[in-house]
């Protein structure tokens, strides 16, 4: 098939990432292609023996300002961006004395790479290209003529067209280089609203969602639903965790894995100087485990206790390393996941007998990664901060006094309900190894049966009696019949939000039952 497109007889290429540039050049050079360069892809063009034309041979000016103009110019826009299939405009090209620049290779300057490592503000700055995305995006919008390569991991398709066609480029390369072109500036520009987001403290978060920092996950929640993860260039979390052995982490495993890290390290906070280690199980982005102790085993213990059923194919996650004493206990149990800071020599002996279980590391969960939580609807999307940080202040409700000693249990257990789907009830004890949820009722559009369901788990753990441990709710109580629940079981101190219209009448039913209500005065609904 006879291909329409123009041949390539001039290319501008000016490139900050210089890898597999030499046979490419090369290639172009073989055709008798003029190459048009600056600054140090000219010297890199020199040093391979290749000939080339300096950029300020075809803009007529020098290039200034330490390097910030160079290509920018009326010569070099207008031989990119002229139609070479209208007539008017192959007079006024012919009229101006300008002759087409038929590709563009150009990868910008390394802005990503300077962000993540220390640097000044100019530094930053400077990295911030302008001439490129000029060049890249006239050569895009041009694509039916006009070649443009923003990445040395398509190359080897350039050359492949060039061989097969004797220098030309097919129209769909051209498409799909130009698609990659638009995706590659749209990518460059969030990266750096992003950064001056965060150095200028805005509320609004640029969302960085670029297919070049996406990867295929095996599907979605369901094996007919495809499905990536996009990593975030500038923060590190679980998006971006390799496992240091089993499967690849899945859809539902990332999500499940993020939830863990968060809660495990949010609870952690409160604790560690009297419970120093933390432990989170996650099945279905809902805790069926959490727990507090001075040792993992002990917390990883009483965070299983807390639903054993549940637990079996849950995602774990430590802050602390897991050894040899807790990779024994696990090995007995199906496990999707663990997460930790480390791992001894031990315990990945261990584990190796699993081949299918993924192993984490990751450093604990601190709350300075604090991205913007996205969730899309028909038509859009809905964008809020993380739910972070713990509740301030409780103000007493009742006649009946709240002990003083359970405020520390009350901060453990605000945190780990926080992390439970709404309507969330969840039921958390204290014992001389440390703290730990021993119920939960969640994800009910009754809270009735959420308290419920909270009570019967307890039981069903073994907590006959349920006087010292505190019931929290993530949102207020409608209705005093849950009031009338607890106390049948036994619950002597409930923590809740306050701020229902019945707020008078829930009080009142706790005082009737000797019942201890404090009032956080923030909710904490996660649907």
């Amino acid at each position: 098939m006879k291909n329409n497109t123009p041949k390539i007889r001039r290319a501008l290429i000016s490139v900050s990432d210089k890898s597999e540039l030499a046979e490419l050049a090369a290639k172009l050079h073989s055709l008798k292609v003029e190459i048009i360069s600056s600054g140090g892809t000219g010297k890199f063009l020199r040093e391979n023996n290749i000939p080339f034309t300096p950029i300020e041979k075809v803009t007529g000016n020098p290039e200034c300002f330490c390097g910030r103009m160079k290509t920018l110019s009326f010569q070099v826009a207008s031989a990119l961006l002229f139609r070479r299939e209208n007539a008017e405009d192959i007079k006024e090209i012919e009229k101006l004395n300008i002759k087409s620049i038929d590709l563009v290779v150009c990868n910008l300057y390394p802005f990503e790479d300077i962000a993540k490592r220390p640097h000044t503000w100019d530094e930053l700055i400077e990295n911030i290209d302008i001439g490129g995305p000029t060049m890249i995006r006239a050569a895009a919008k041009n694509n039916k003529s006009v070649g443009v390569v923003t990445d040395p991991s398509m190359y080897g398709a350039v050359i492949c067209d060039l061989d097969e066609t004797n220098g030309h480029l097919h129209p769909e390369t051209l498409q799909k280089m130009a698609l990659e072109a638009f995706r590659h500036t749209a990518r460059y520009d969030a990266m750096i609203a992003a950064k001056m987001e965060e150095e200028w403290n805005e509320e609004i978060k640029t969302i960085i969602l670029s297919p070049k920092g996406a990867s295929p996950l095996r599907y979605g929640e369901n094996p007919h639903q495809k499905a990536w993860v996009y990593t975030d260039p500038f923060n590190a979390g679980i998006a971006g965790t390799i496992p240091l052995q089993g499967k690849a982490l899945s859809y539902n495993n990332l999500l499940d894995a993020d939830t863990a890290w968060r809660c495990c390290g949010d609870v952690a906070a409160l604790c560690l100087n009297e419970f120093p280690a933390s432990v989170s199980i996650i099945k279905h982005l809902s805790p069926c485990g959490a727990a507090v102790a001075k040792t993992s085993m002990d917390a990883l213990q009483n965070a299983w206790d807390g639903d054993p059923v549940s637990s079996f194919g849950g995602v774990i996650c430590f802050n602390q390393e897991v050894d040899k004493e807790v990779a024994e206990w696990l090995n007995k149990y199906f496990v999707e996941v663990i997460i930790a800071p480390n791992y001894s020599p031990e315990a990945l002996s261990i584990f190796s007998s699993k081949k299918n279980l993924r192993l984490l590391k990751v450093n604990p969960y601190d709350g300075t990664c604090k991205p913007p939580v996205v969730r899309s609807i028909s038509g859009g999307w809905l964008v809020q901060q993380e739910d972070t940080g713990a509740d301030a202040e409780f103000k007493l409700a009742t006649k009946i006094e709240f002990p003083l000693e359970k405020n520390a249990l009350t901060k453990f257990g605000v945190i780990a309900c926080k992390y439970l789907k709404s309507n969330a009830i969840g039921i958390f004890g204290a014992s001389e190894k440390g703290f730990s949820m021993i119920g939960a009722g969640m994800g009910n559009p009754n809270r009735v049966v959420s308290m419920r369901q909270a009570v019967e788990k307890a039981r069903e753990n073994g907590h006959k009696d349920l006087s010292e441990a505190i019931l929290v709710s993530d949102a207020f109580f409608p209705f005093p019949d849950n009031i009338s629940i607890a106390d049948k079981a036994g619950i002597r101190y409930i923590i809740q939000p306050g701020g229902s219209i019945k707020d008078k009448d829930i009080i009142q039913a706790c005082d009737e039952a000797e019942i201890a209500m404090t009032f956080t005065g923030r909710r904490h609904f996660r649907h």
